[in-house]
């Protein structure tokens, strides 16, 4: 099959979407599939430009920016420009190469409609990635919201969601019946250094927002620990300068006087990422309870199991019905004192720390492997190749998927 993904986020290098398709590109790819990543739009600003290749072959993955190049322009009109052109070559491609599938992340719905009236013409089977939910800052959506959901949905063929709370709100709530594949979390196994030590740090990665990975939370209650155990930092790494709550995490790291305690790494290649996280005494993410959160499925979670390393979380969503307090993972109620408790429980037990962390790598690696799920998604696609109406199969799941794993 030929397979084309359709990104609107930087690549090769970018956020948890980017390695989320690019490890769909190189599964499929190890599939004996022709794929390519497609970006409409550029994406990177101008001032900070982090891509600068309009194309490439990255890990054996080709991808090619649309526009000349890959930095959005600071003026609006002319980004305007630049979505428009990008978007209109992104249909010549289409009609000129004629992939079987096409997988896509969130755009306007202009350009989906686009799309789909292209599909009419050249036929291929069209795919909406959906990893969280529709207006996911509301926590109650209105009955026109919903309609506009289902007027922007209805272009497609089908969906690649993350987890069975989003395939039951396609289909119980919003009422489709198309073809639905559950694909969770994806990881890739690297190579856990066994000479690299164990740092005395406890690593964040995240988007440093408080409705989403508790930031704030998290920084309070790192607050808490840090006159008893003086030695240990808080490293997060990225840069918070985007983030809506920026001021607030200044603002904490100040009045709890913990300048000397944690340290921003700025971005980081993958290749550090990963020294990072394996040497951490512990990692965090203290997601709050609420409807994004309930919806979505941590990828970042994914990174941190790999690693090894003892995982502190809350139980929010899917998290809290896969693994297991104690034994692959360190759950914590979101709340500043218990997250605090947590952290000592991982710096005064540093034995039973550590197979926490062994065990949680061996579930990610048993339940996340991106080649077994590509798999399942190319086998999917070509049962679809030449079919059409409501697909429904089975498949051997890890426990938490086995409803509505493929729908």
């Amino acid at each position: 099959m030929r397979i084309y993904l359709l990104l609107n986020q930087p690549y090769p290098n970018g956020y948890a979407l980017t390695k989320r398709f690019h490890l769909y590109a190189k599964g499929l790819i190890r599939n004996g599939h022709e794929v390519k990543i497609i970006i409409p739009h550029p994406t990177e600003y101008e001032d900070k430009l982090g891509n600068i290749s309009i194309s490439g072959i990255f890990e054996n993955v080709t991808f090619e920016y649309t526009w000349k190049s890959t930095g959005r322009s600071n003026s609006f009109v002319m980004r305007r420009y630049h979505d428009l052109s990008g978007s209109l070559k992104t249909g010549f491609i289409l009609i000129k190469e004629r992939p079987d599938i096409i997988i896509t992340s969130s755009f306007s719905f202009l350009f989906f409609l686009y799309l789909k009236f292209i599909s009419f013409l050249f036929p291929f089977k069209f795919f909406h990635e959906k990893n969280e939910v529709d207006y996911m800052h509301d926590d109650n959506i209105s009955y026109i919201k919903k309609l506009r959901i289902k007027l922007n949905e209805s272009a497609f063929h089908g969906f690649i969601v993350i987890n069975d709370e989003l395939s039951d709100y396609l289909t119980n709530e919003l009422k489709f019946r198309k073809s639905i594949i559950i694909v969770p979390i994806l990881v890739e196994d690297f190579k856990v250094n066994e000479g690299l030590p164990v740092n005395k740090t406890i690593v964040y990665t995240g988007t440093y927002q408080e409705r989403k990975d508790g930031i704030l939370t998290i920084l309070n209650a790192f607050s808490k620990i840090k006159n008893r155990y003086p030695e240990y930092k808080l490293v997060l790494t990225g840069s918070p300068q985007r983030s809506v709550n920026y001021k607030e995490i200044l603002e904490i790291i100040k009045t709890k006087k913990m300048q000397h305690h944690v340290y921003f790494t700025g971005y980081l290649s993958e290749e550090d990422l990963r020294k990072v996280l394996v040497s951490a005494n512990m990692l965090v993410l203290a997601k709050p309870e609420n409807r994004q959160n309930n919806y979505n499925f941590p990828t970042k979670l994914g990174e941190y199991l790999m690693s090894g390393r003892p995982v502190i979380t809350t139980k929010v969503g899917v998290t809290g019905k896969i693994l297991e307090d104690k034994i692959n993972v360190v759950f914590t109620e979101f709340e500043i004192s218990d997250i605090s408790k947590k952290m000592e429980f991982i710096i005064n037990n540093p034995v039973q720390a550590s197979e926490i962390g062994v065990r949680g790598r061996k579930y990610a690696l048993e339940n996340f492997d991106y080649l077994v799920h590509t798999t399942r998604m190319a086998g999917h696609f070509q049962k679809l190749i030449g079919k059409s109406g409501y697909e429904r199969s089975t498949a051997k799941l890890i426990p938490s998927f086995k409803k509505n794993m493929i729908i």
